[in-house]
């Protein structure tokens, strides 16, 4: 149990119950970065610490890294990418989810690597030095993020220890939770998956509704819409989740830990592990 907690304790406070809204979804969204991205009136200050990335660097490096962000608001279903998977930008989320998916060429399906939210960041080739992702980035959940331009970034992980050395720790959160995913999706049912799934996003929200319908969920998990159907009617009847009028309500979060497979405590420990270790550890 002490293991399944330990991402929603690395990531400092307990999520609370959460209702999604089943609205429809497309499988893999069309689009480019900037578009559905709306600057907004506020102060950076009052943002930031809803991401932890930011909110744990020495106070001068976080200041001079803010300067250099704008508030912007990122609406469901957009593409943080433009044409050819090419990233401009670096997003921090504060409140929005996004979703790191890859698809076979020529093919409109997609499946699910990574779910980022207010715990990391959106652009890790930018922190490589490159500009290209196979990876397309997709909100999930509408809501706000820090944006900063790529030339920025780099000068602003040149000038900063702390800062480089904290995204350095996340590549590698990252590249051991796109593994376990990949595990994930080859050894686990799909009840087990599904419940991570739901664990994972509870683990990135306050409050409010997600856009989750069944076909949705399959496109996430790469599953037929009639797997994703019979596990969620299964977590229903254990009483772990609710399903009426379009709203998915998550009841019961020790009986999903229960279900979800051990990639999620696999997941919270290397976030746990990584994003703690001293510098040069």
């Amino acid at each position: 149990m002490e293991a399944r907690l330990a991402c929603v304790c690395a990531l400092g406070r307990r999520a609370p119950s959460v209702s999604w809204r089943a609205d429809e979804a497309p499988i893999c969204a069309q689009g480019g970065g900037s578009q559905g991205e709306k600057p907004v009136s506020l102060d950076p200050d009052e943002v930031v610490p809803a991401n932890r990335l930011l909110a744990r660097l020495p106070a001068a490096d976080r200041q001079r890294f803010l300067a250099a962000c704008e508030p912007v608001a990122l609406a469901f279903d957009q593409v943080l990418t433009h044409g050819h998977g090419r990233m401009t930008h670096a997003y921090f989320p504060t409140d929005a989810i996004v979703s790191l998916s890859v698809a076979a060429t020529g093919q409109s399906a997609c499946l699910e690597v990574a779910l980022i939210g207010w715990e990391g960041m959106i652009g890790l080739p930018l922190l490589l030095g490159a500009a290209a992702s196979a990876l397309r980035p997709t909100v999930v959940r509408g809501g706000f993020a820090l944006r900063i331009a790529a030339a920025p970034l780099r000068l602003q992980l040149l000038g900063s220890e702390a800062l480089a050395s904290r995204m350095q720790r996340y590549v590698l959160v990252s590249l051991a939770q796109m593994a376990q995913a990949a595990f994930c999706t080859r050894y686990h049912r799909v009840d087990q998956r599904l419940a991570r799934l739901l664990l994972m996003t509870q683990d990135r929200v306050e409050q409010g509704a997600f856009h989750a319908t069944h076909e949705f969920l399959a496109a996430t998990l790469g599953v037929r819409r009639a797997g994703v159907t019979r596990a969620a009617a299964e977590l229903q009847r254990r009483h772990l989740i609710v399903y009426r009028r379009g709203v998915l309500t998550l009841l019961d979060r020790d009986g999903l830990q229960a279900v979800a497979c051990g990639c999620y405590a696999a997941d919270c420990a290397s976030y746990a592990t990584l994003m703690r270790a001293p510098a040069g550890a």
